[in-house]
C-alpha cells in the first residue's frame, strides 16, 4: 500500500515485490493482485467499510519456475518428518489424489489436505484427543468468540457436528450456526464449563460443581465467551478476572485466547493497544507460570469486504494481519519471560489455500467463519500441539 501520488502515474514503472519459497516439485506460474491503493486497507479512520477493488497484475507468459524434488522437506519425504509440536508450522494444501503416500488426515471441501513443511501432523481422532486431555491437560481455560464456539462443537460431539453428508452444505456448517439448537452446552452464557469424556463427548457439569476442581480421570474446558477485547462485551471482558477468579475457575495447564476477529471488525487500533496491555496485566495476576498461553490468531480474510449494512465489519487482509502480529509481539514482550507462549496460527491455514477457495469462503460467509471441514483441520493442529 502506498499513499504516494506516483503510484497512480501510468507511464512510470511500478515494482511490486513478494518473497515466495517453493519447496515442492512442480511447475509454478506467478499471479498476483494489487488489493488497495493509498493505505485504504485500514478502515481505522473511515465511517464506512472501504470497498476492495483488486487489480490483477500483468505477468509475462514466460515467467515460469520449475522446482525439482531433491531436498529434505520435499513432499516425497513428508512421512519421514518428525511429528508436529508447534501450532504455527507453515505448510501447503495438496490434493489427496496427488499424494505419493496414503493419509487419514481430514480433507477440506476440495479434498485437499494440510501438510506442514517441516513436520507431519498426527491424524488424531477426537476420542483420542479427549483421552489426551485426561492424561495431560485436565483443565483448560478458553477465551473466544463464535469461532471458538464452532471449534468446541466439533470437540464436544467427538467430530460428529457437521460431519453428515446431508448437513455439511447447510448454512450452519458453511458459515453461521448462531441460531442453531445445541445440546452439549449452553452457547449463550458468558462462562461455559464443559466436561470432556472420550465416550460421551462434552457435557455440562452439575450446577453445584466447583469449576476449578476437576473430577479424577476427567478433563474440563471452561469457555469464556468474549467478543474480542471490544466495548461490545456485556458484561465487560475485564469482569472475568474479578476477585477470586483462580479460586473459582482453577489454575489451568493451558489458557487459550482467541482474539482479533471482533477487534479488527469493530474496534480501533488505539483501543486495542490499551486493552491488550490490560489483558497482559490480568494474566500476570491470575495465572501461575505453569500455565501455557496459546494465542489463537484471528481468522484469515481476503478477496472482498463486508457488505452487510447492519454490521459494517472493517475486515481486510492486512488489517487482520496487523492486529494478529501486534497481539503476538506484545504477549511475547510482556509475558514471554514468565510463560510458555505459542501461536495457534489458523490464519495461515486458510491463507495458503488456492485463491478461488479463499474467495469462495469469503463471499459465502460475511462473519468470516470457516467451513466445518476446516475447523477439523484447525483443531488437529491444536491437538498435535497439546498431545505430541
Amino acid at each position: 500500500p502506498s499513499s504516494q501520488v506516483q503510484n497512480y502515474i501510468r507511464d512510470k514503472a511500478h515494482i511490486y515485490e513478494a518473497d515466495v519459497v517453493l519447496r515442492d516439485a512442480d511447475t509454478y506460474i506467478p499471479a498476483g493482485y494489487i488489493e488497495y491503493r493509498n493505505g485504504l486497507w485500514n478502515g481505522e479512520d473511515h465511517d464506512d467499510v472501504v470497498p476492495i477493488g483488486a487489480e490483477q497484475l500483468v505477468v509475462p507468459a514466460d515467467a515460469v519456475v520449475a522446482v525439482e524434488d531433491n531436498h529434505a522437506f520435499g513432499l516425497s519425504n513428508y512421512p519421514k518428518l518428525p511429528l508436529c509440536t508447534e501450532p504455527d508450522a507453515d505448510g501447503r494444501w495438496i490434493a489427496k489424489d496427488k499424494l505419493p503416500f496414503s493419509t487419514t488426515l481430514p480433507p477440506d471441501n476440495y479434498n485437499r489436505v494440510w501438510l506442514p513443511y517441516d513436520c507431519q501432523l498426527q491424524p488424531y481422532t477426537y476420542k483420542e484427543f479427549a483421552q489426551c486431555l485426561q492424561q495431560k491437560h485436565s483443565l483448560i481455560h478458553w477465551f473466544g468468540d463464535s469461532n471458538t464456539r464452532r471449534a468446541l462443537k466439533k470437540i464436544t460431539t467427538l467430530g460428529q457436528w457437521c460431519s453428515e453428508p446431508n448437513r455439511i452444505t447447510t448454512q450452519q456448517c458453511i458459515c453461521n450456526d448462531n441460531a442453531e439448537q445445541f445440546g452439549k452446552y449452553n452457547i449463550k452464557t458468558p462462562v461455559i464449563p464443559i466436561d470432556i469424556d472420550p465416550i460421551a463427548g462434552g457435557s455440562s457439569p452439575s450446577p453445584d460443581a466447583k469449576l476449578g476442581s476437576v473430577p479424577a480421570n476427567s478433563s474440563r474446558i471452561i469457555m469464556f465467551r468474549w467478543g474480542g477485547l471490544t466495548t461490545r462485551n456485556d458484561p465487560p471482558w475485564t469482569d472475568t478476572f474479578s476477585s477470586g477468579f483462580v479460586q473459582e475457575k482453577g489454575n489451568p495447564s493451558v489458557a487459550i485466547f482467541g482474539l482479533v476477529n471482533w477487534d479488527t471488525a469493530f474496534s480501533t487500533r488505539a483501543l486495542f493497544i490499551r486493552q491488550v496491555e490490560l489483558l497482559a496485566g490480568h494474566i500476570l495476576q491470575s495465572y501461575s507460570s505453569s500455565t501455557k498461553i496459546i494465542l489463537r490468531t484471528g481468522q484469515y480474510y481476503c478477496c472482498t469486504y463486508d457488505k452487510d449494512p447492519k454490521w459494517k465489519r472493517k475486515f481486510s487482509r492486512l488489517r487482520n494481519q496487523y492486529f494478529n502480529q501486534y497481539l503476538t509481539d506484545i504477549f511475547q514482550a510482556k509475558l514471554g519471560a514468565d510463560y510458555s507462549i505459542s501461536v495457534w496460527d489458523v490464519s495461515q491455514i486458510a491463507e495458503r489455500r488456492p485463491y478461488g477457495a479463499r474467495e469462495e469462503m469469503a463471499l459465502a460467509c460475511p462473519p468470516n467463519h470457516v467451513r466445518a471441514e476446516l475447523i477439523d483441520i484447525e483443531n488437529l493442529v491444536l491437538i498435535n500441539h497439546l498431545c505430541n
